[in-house]
């Protein structure tokens, strides 16, 4: 594919609209493209949508990444220029499986998330810019940026998550891994355990327990103090949470404690 020198979207863009543009620029070369917006289904100067190689029509017009002509539900304009320019980027392959999802209203059955999401930070921008969709996309790209690197780091910590140490605990399954990327407590959960414990490539450490568990980290503390008594291990007031260092507070002193070295000291509780 040839890069394009222009982009052309709909007025008031939508995730899926910013998506497509987002992938052109970051994968496709087109860091330089002007960005211009039509009214919805419409086309630049009214020319078809793929005429000119060099002026790249998504999510409008009917060409080649408008998917509105087709009732697949698995199809959006982010996932066409997405199969075009890196159809074998996993965590790009994630990241527009839920924009696809959310243009099709299919993000979460059941009653609406309480949560602010990315749809309403763009409805917000289109709010507060409604006649400039330019400053819409360009404030988009970013965070754009950032979902795609957390959705890089996800698939690194499930990378790690497969060389994860597996342990029993007096309050059950326990679940140990170390990582670059530090935490994943979700992960451990979901497979079952009560108690998770990481250590990262700063040597950050922690062991955290489910919310409706009835562990209490207080006698796990006390050890750590007699073992690892230079470090700074603090113990939240929940006492399901144990931490030795993180980006909010980073510690003056490490703990000297390998990952199994932590597994031993939670093993003998």
């Amino acid at each position: 594919m040839v890069s394009p020198s222009v982009i052309v979207g709909h007025l008031a863009p939508d995730l899926d609209c910013l998506a497509a543009i987002w992938i052109l620029v970051r994968f496709g070369g087109a860091e330089e493209a002007e960005l211009e917006f039509v009214p919805a289904g419409r086309t630049l100067g009214g020319a078809p949508a793929d005429a000119d190689p060099q002026v790249v029509h998504v999510d409008t017009g009917g060409g080649r990444f408008d998917h509105h002509h087709s009732a697949d539900s698995s199809l959006s304009a982010a996932e066409l220029v997405r199969r075009e320019l890196a159809p074998g980027d996993e965590a790009l392959r994630r990241l527009v499986d839920q924009v696809t999802r959310i243009d099709h209203a299919e993000a979460g059955p059941g009653r609406q998330p309480v949560f602010f999401n990315i749809t309403d930070l763009i409805a917000g921008y289109n709010a507060l810019y409604p006649n400039r969709p330019h400053h819409v996309a360009r404030a988009m790209l970013p965070n754009l940026d950032a979902w795609y690197e957390h959705e890089q780091r996800q698939l690194r910590l499930e990378r790690a998550f497969g060389r994860r140490l597996e342990f029993q605990t007096r309050w059950g399954l326990g679940i140990a891994m170390q990582s670059d990327d530090g935490a994943s407590s979700r992960l451990a959960y979901r497979h079952g355990a009560v108690l998770y414990a990481y250590r990262d490539r700063r040597g950050y450490m922690g062991v955290a327990a489910q919310q409706r568990s009835s562990v209490d980290l207080e006698p796990i503390y006390r050890d750590l103090q007699k073992v690892d008594g230079q470090a700074d291990w603090y113990l939240h007031p929940s006492h399901r949470l144990l931490l030795c260092g993180t980006p909010k507070a980073p510690p003056r002193h490490l703990s000297a404690l390998s990952l199994n070295e932590l597994v031993s000291v939670l093993k003998k509780r």
